[in-house]
């Protein structure tokens, strides 16, 4: 297994925070040189620019370099047969148990293209077998955002990198969205890795304002675009009798969010 955190040049004490975490959990990364959005090669810029501008106007530069840089990792898994890789931000809380809990998802998940391993679901999940410590292997209903780690398999990053003629979406809202690209993927539940824990999100600095949402800001993010799709990939990782029952649950789970708040929802997650 590989091990890559993107970093910023700038972000010295962010890399020295991340080796400590490295260290508890006993792995080794290499430092991956995080991307300017502005600095594309001519092999990813035209995935991200038509002439001068983003193919999306929505775009930021940070956003654009965010992906540029995982899409780099990507590429270097073409060439390694059989090999994955453990994809990680410079912002997460690694738990104790992650080599532990990635191993058990490696041999548990069948034909797997990525495992996702931070964001908590905020919909239904379908447990697909025990990890230990409390944790399952699980299919999403709804993808969470976020790309603070996951792994990624050979197959899965070639499925990614050919998926798309032009990149219109942040990656972690195509990422969302696995039945473009075919990826086949899992999820840890709870995950092992806590994203987002420093204060300030450097994509955040490097733009202009994400608070909107995706559906609000990026045309290609809207839900009638990927109705079919969706349909299709709830029904295929779920089986019909599973379909049927996330879409009971997910909307209770919705009534409880909305009367009792996002805690008293999760218990309404797992199948």
């Amino acid at each position: 297994m590989w091990v890559f955190v993107i970093n910023l040049d700038r972000d010295r004490d962010r890399l020295t925070r991340m080796v400590g975490e490295a260290q508890r959990v006993g792995i080794e990364f290499e430092r991956f040189v995080a991307i300017d959005g502005n600095r594309l090669d001519i092999e990813l810029r035209d995935q991200f620019y038509l002439g001068s501008d983003p193919h999306e106007k929505a775009f930021t530069p940070g956003e654009i370099g965010c992906y540029a840089s995982h899409l780099r990792i990507h590429r270097l898994l073409e060439d390694r047969e059989g090999e994955y890789a453990l994809v990680l931000e410079d912002d997460v809380r690694l738990d104790d148990d992650l080599v532990p809990t990635i191993k058990a998802a490696v041999a548990q998940a069948r034909d797997w293209d990525i495992i996702r391993l931070s964001n908590a679901p905020k919909s239904a999940v379908l447990p697909v077998a025990p990890l230990g410590n409390g944790r399952d292997l699980v299919r999403f209903w709804t993808v969470p955002n976020g790309t603070g780690a996951y792994l990624i398999s050979r197959t899965g990053a070639i499925k990614f990198s050919e998926g798309y003629a032009r990149r219109l979406l942040p990656i972690d809202e195509d990422l969302r969205r696995p039945w473009r690209s075919g990826l086949n993927m899992f999820g840890v539940v709870p995950p092992p890795v806590e994203p987002d824990v420093l204060e300030v999100s450097q994509i955040d600095q490097m733009g202009r304002d994400r608070s909107l949402a995706a559906r609000a800001r990026f045309r290609d993010a809207a839900p009638h675009r990927d109705f079919a799709g969706k349909l299709r990939y709830r029904l295929e990782a779920f089986g019909s009798f599973g379909f049927a029952r996330a879409l009971l649950r997910s909307a209770i789970a919705s009534l409880v969010k909305r009367v009792r708040g996002r805690a008293a929802a999760e218990r309404y997650y797992r199948l």
